[in-house]
């Protein structure tokens, strides 16, 4: 039986959509572009997302999103 500490969840494309508060759609077209990382799980294209996968994406956004900000505010979150 595996480790829950060292197997990471892993999230359908509607848990992910939901966690990121966006569309099902929109996780598959990052999917699609590498954005986020993901394993095909069947032959009829359902994808899972490792929580750590989710974990990077998010970090690698609010970088982005961090160095973006044109303000002077620390934490600002525009």
């Amino acid at each position: 039986m595996p480790d829950s500490q060292t197997t990471p969840k892993m999230l359908t494309v509607a848990e992910t959509a939901q966690r990121l508060n966006i569309s099902a759609d929109l996780v598959r077209s990052l999917i699609a572009k590498g954005s986020i990382v993901a394993s095909r799980y069947s032959a009829r294209g359902n994808f899972r997302i490792s929580e750590t996968a989710l974990a990077e994406f998010v970090a690698t956004r609010e970088a982005v999103t961090a160095e973006s900000c044109r303000c002077a505010r620390k934490g600002c979150r525009r």
